[in-house]
């Protein structure tokens, strides 16, 4: 993809809003409902051993790595409906979610990835209502729902990625606060390779677990190239990334200012 094709997106008036989900609230619950709605009950990735109950009876899928992890929803802004999940597990003493499942070759190609430094993207769900197309239904990359589901032939649909790119945004001004300089994350070839294709350089560390359905590898995202890949080939996703970070430290100067 080049420039050309996503200046076309125009990401600060989008369909979606990411809202970070605090534990302990009502938000937090229906997050977990999101995630056993889909993960457990749809497409079987995780069985858990036993499911909570949150305030109103529902089933909620955790583990033990949401203790040390940041947690964001995406809702569609027409609708309010829920649209996609994800979570960022940070350094931690139990370690990454990705660890015990798959092999990971070392060493890793990023001499300066370690423990302290490396963050994983996990959990990352897209509502069934937000998919563009049954044979898409493992590609969540997604736009305005009416435009991409009904008003065009199937297979003349836009691919706009703002759903996932606004999670990404999340992920890229957390990893800022928090240093993680690197990110692991569980994924099927075909999305890393779509991925890629949007400026988002993911290497392989492992081979395909055959053994989780579908089969997927492990891979490693290090922030600094991927603003240096996004720099040179997709400038518009690189601002709309660093467009909520720069306005918060913009903020930040004006509260020292008057403090």
């Amino acid at each position: 993809m080049n420039n050309d094709q996503t200046e076309g997106l125009n990401m600060e008036t989008g369909f979606f809003q990411v809202d970070e989900v605090m534990p302990g609230t009502r938000a937090y619950e229906l997050y977990l409902e999101f995630r056993y709605e889909v993960f457990c009950k749809e497409l079987h990735r995780v069985v858990p051993p036993a499911c909570p109950l949150s305030s109103t009876g529902q089933p909620m899928e955790t583990d033990q790595y949401d203790q040390h992890s940041r947690h964001f929803m995406s809702y569609h802004k027409a609708t309010g409906n829920p649209a996609a999940s994800v979570r960022v597990i940070f350094p931690n003493p139990i370690g990454l979610n990705v660890s015990p499942r798959y092999i990971i070759e070392y060493p890793l190609p990023y001499p300066g990835a370690g423990d302290n430094n490396i963050g994983e993207i996990s959990r990352m769900a897209i509502s069934p209502l937000f998919r563009r197309r049954q044979e898409d239904r493992n590609k969540p990359f997604q736009g305005d729902p009416e435009s991409e589901m009904s008003r065009l032939p199937d297979n003349h649909r836009h691919h706009q990625p703002e759903l996932v790119l606004g999670m990404y945004r999340e992920i890229y001004i957390l990893s800022k606060q928090l240093g993680i300089d690197y990110f692991m994350a569980a994924m099927e070839n075909r999305f890393s390779r779509l991925l890629k294709t949007l400026g988002f350089p993911w290497m392989s560390i492992g081979p395909i677990n055959e053994s989780v359905d579908p089969p997927r590898r492990p891979y490693l995202l290090s922030v600094a190239e991927m603003e240096r890949s996004l720099s040179q080939r997709e400038t518009c996703i690189l601002s709309f990334l660093q467009a909520q970070e720069a306005g918060n430290a913009a903020r930040n100067n004006i509260n020292n200012q008057t403090n």
